[in-house]
């Protein structure tokens, strides 16, 4: 990420952590009518659709409470991504790859509509973005980083993290294509067949269970809308009003 997109999402995820470390239960309550509000609208309708007054409304809460919270749609999608979906990509078991994906994949086959809804429509470039900026965070935190004591790992270049997240993606984008997509071993199998080989992370995959080619559709390239052109997405959506 750059600079000034690390800084952004910096701030906008520090206002929603200072509000949700408050101990009251009340906040927590609110809070979670909000996040409530927020799912209910992402499984019926596209994310570009979905503004702060119909979540409020939902969520029987005022605009100074919501913003009290969260510093936009954005920023609540940022929060639940960093809050439920990432912490399902774990750190790789050995040599096996970057990641281990497998628990998220399993989300997703639970969760199709809330990621179609998100990766579609005329917000899917902002929505990836979003996305990809909290998975290349968490894929980060299980690189070798500089002086590193783990034996056999050398330090990788900091693009790494992007390429694959990228990569993640654009699997879960060939996914919720698919009427019959692979089970979430089979996902994971194939994002360390396409991630490992590539930055020299374990042996050579075999074929994934199932193979892809028996899906009727070719292997997902790996990159994600919101990583063919950078400078091209558009700035978040604010505050969706």
């Amino acid at each position: 990420m750059t600079r000034a997109r690390v800084a952004r999402s910096a701030t906008a995820e520090h206002k929603s952590q200072g509000v949700a470390q408050v101990a009251d239960p009340r906040v927590e309550r609110t809070r979670a009518r909000i996040t409530a509000a927020f799912a209910h609208f992402l499984m019926r309708r596209p994310y570009a659709r979905i503004r702060v007054s119909d979540i409020t409304r939902k969520a029987r809460v005022g605009r100074a409470t919501f913003y009290a919270h969260f510093a936009s749609k954005d920023a609540l999608l940022g929060a639940e991504m960093r809050r439920i979906s990432v912490p399902m990509i774990r750190p790789p078991r050995g040599r096996t790859g970057l990641a281990d994906c497998t628990a998220f994949f399993a989300h997703l086959q639970h969760a199709r509509p809330i990621y179609r809804s998100l990766m579609s429509g005329e917000s899917r470039v902002v929505a990836e973005r979003i996305l990809q900026d909290a998975i290349e965070e968490r894929i980060a935190q299980f690189l070798p980083q500089p002086g590193s004591a783990r034996e056999g790992s050398p330090a990788m270049p900091a693009f790494v993290s992007r390429f694959a997240s990228s990569t993640l993606l654009a699997l879960v984008a060939w996914s919720l294509e698919q009427e019959e997509p692979p089970g979430p071993v089979a996902l994971q199998e194939v994002f360390r067949s396409l991630v490992g080989p590539a930055l020299g992370v374990g042996p050579p995959s075999p074929r994934a269970p199932g193979g892809l080619a028996s899906q009727g559709s070719p292997a997902p390239a790996a990159r994600s809308d919101a990583s063919r052109n950078p400078a091209s997405a558009p700035k978040g959506e604010g505050g969706g009003d």
